[in-house]
């Protein structure tokens, strides 16, 4: 009953998406348009609401299936050693008068997240580390439905912005230990934005999230059970809260605020600076307040050049971004049996620090036989994740650096694009230490292989094609496959796609 009235309005938006889009497009030019790295580099100088009359030069409607399937041999135990997913997905981006423009997209996934260990908690990243967690673990099935949208209309020099999301995901397991979590996400942008002469525009956004999580735990064999307890990081949990806890709500919240400034017809300058704060509490049954809660301040800001005229394209971006997570955890009293449990203090015992710095250029030429684009891209990366009481810490800085080349031609009514990456990954300097904890103890095996992970080493190579052809004069569709191979992590990547656009 919970995913019906979903179901119906993604089914309905799909399809009034499609209907609306299959009016004005012009599939030579978008095509053109898809496959450009440039592109796909600039789309996020015109994400705000407010910009998003500059986003594309082309209209269209897509309708789309894929299926995806990866495994890796290194991993984040709670994140699982990799995934199939089938999705269907929707998308539409149209301008019906020359003062409006329109946008969404809705989808569906429906996945199996393999081998997924200390963590029965959906959205992983969201919550960390207070997830509900057993020795155990297992295969889990997860859907996703999704779909959201947005408004942006001219009023004079300004360009006034709406844009809304919805996200709905359920996960679960079949057999002891039987996870069953429900998730629900809201998001609201408020957006405007102004011309600053004729070259540029400068926007302004203010956005909100709401966020819900019912998490819970069961078991069938009730006799030979693994322990449940409730992690706080880097593998410590509360002693006093593990066992017969198997019920958990979260309840989360963010906002931020973010400037941009981007040129109106893609030459010039651009520059964006931001931050978004984000709030998660976890409720136990039978305690009336979070026995843990996360607060995670980001900071983020880039800096570039944009140059598309004629056949020579060109973008170059400087981006950083600085991450501070919180988790505070309650003290409490549980002496007094006629009172039951009562908080005393919240102490911050987990924090996790990240900082990146990089740098992403593409150069190419178009209007000749073969058209063509060449990609670099560099970042540094520092994590330090610590706990206190007892004492732990994992840190790690690593650098990773590469080349792309894309190529496409048009051979008569059929368009061909090709991709090629390669990555170098490579661990500048890491420690690991958590001398408390037990090694005979199932929690000392994952923190050394999350360490592995983390800290892994080596070659990421990729490629990929991409077919486009018409079926009508307003219809065409492309079929495209990826193939990746990480040679630090093991991790083996493919997919593959088709769609219809209009």
């Amino acid at each position: 009953m919970y995913w019906r009235p979903t179901i119906i309005l993604t089914f309905l938006y799909l399809v009034a998406g499609i209907a609306a889009g299959a009016q004005d497009s012009i599939p030579v030019r978008l095509i053109w348009e898809q496959t450009s790295p440039v592109v796909q580099l600039r789309d996020e100088l015109y994400a705000s609401p407010s910009m998003r009359v500059y986003q594309r030069e082309n209209t269209y409607s897509a309708l789309s299936a894929a299926f995806r399937k990866y495994n890796q041999d290194l991993y984040l135990q709670q994140e699982g050693s990799g995934r199939q997913t089938f999705t269907v997905h929707s998308e539409t981006y149209l301008k019906p008068k020359e003062e409006l423009t329109l946008w969404g997209k809705a989808y569906y996934n429906n996945e199996r997240l393999y081998k997924v260990r200390f963590n029965e908690t959906a959205d992983y990243h969201l919550v960390y580390p207070y997830v509900m967690a057993d020795s155990v673990g297992g295969d889990l099935q997860a859907e996703t439905y999704a779909f959201s949208g947005g408004i942006a209309k001219a009023a004079g020099e300004y360009q006034l912005g709406l844009g809304a999301g919805f996200k709905g995901r359920q996960s679960y397991r079949d057999r002891d230990p039987r996870a069953q979590n429900v998730t629900s996400e809201i998001d609201l942008t408020l957006s405007a934005s102004r011309k600053l002469g004729s070259r540029y525009a400068l926007a302004l956004d203010l956005d909100g999230t709401k966020y819900g999580q019912r998490n819970s735990l069961s078991f069938v064999n009730e006799i030979s059970t693994p322990l449940v307890y409730h992690a706080a990081g880097l593998g410590a949990y509360n002693e006093f809260l593990a066992g017969t806890r198997t019920s958990a709500n979260f309840n989360g919240w963010g906002y931020g605020a973010h400037l941009q400034l981007s040129p109106v017809q893609y030459k010039g300058w651009f520059a964006h600076a931001g931050f978004r704060q984000w709030n998660v509490g976890k409720l136990l049954e039978n305690i009336t307040f979070d026995v843990g809660k996360v607060r995670e301040l980001t900071l983020n800001g880039s800096i570039g050049y944009l140059y598309q005229q004629n056949r020579q394209h060109f973008i170059a971006e400087l981006k950083a971004t600085r991450v501070k997570r919180k988790g505070f955890e309650a003290k409490f009293n549980n002496r007094d049996a006629q009172a039951g449990i009562q908080l005393i203090s919240e102490d911050l015992r987990y924090q996790h620090d990240y900082n990146a710095l990089g740098v992403r250029s593409v150069y190419g030429r178009t209007g000749r036989a073969i058209d063509w684009f060449v990609g670099i891209e560099g970042t540094v990366h520092d994590h330090v994740e610590q706990y206190v009481q007892p004492d732990r810490e994992l840190s790690y800085n690593n650098v990773v650096a590469g080349l792309d080349f894309t190529a496409r031609k048009q051979v008569r009514s059929t368009f061909i694009s090709l991709n090629l990456l390669a990555q170098r990954q490579e661990n500048l300097q890491s420690r690991g230490s958590w001398p408390d904890v037990d090694p005979r103890k199932g929690i000392y095996p994952m923190l050394n292989s999350n360490f592995a992970y983390l800290t892994a080493s080596g070659m990421n190579y990729g490629g990929g094609v991409r077919v486009d052809f018409p079926l009508t004069a307003r219809l065409s569709c492309y079929i495209s496959a990826d193939a990746g191979y990480q040679s630090g992590t093991g991790k083996r990547d493919f997919r593959i796609l088709t769609a219809f656009q209009f």
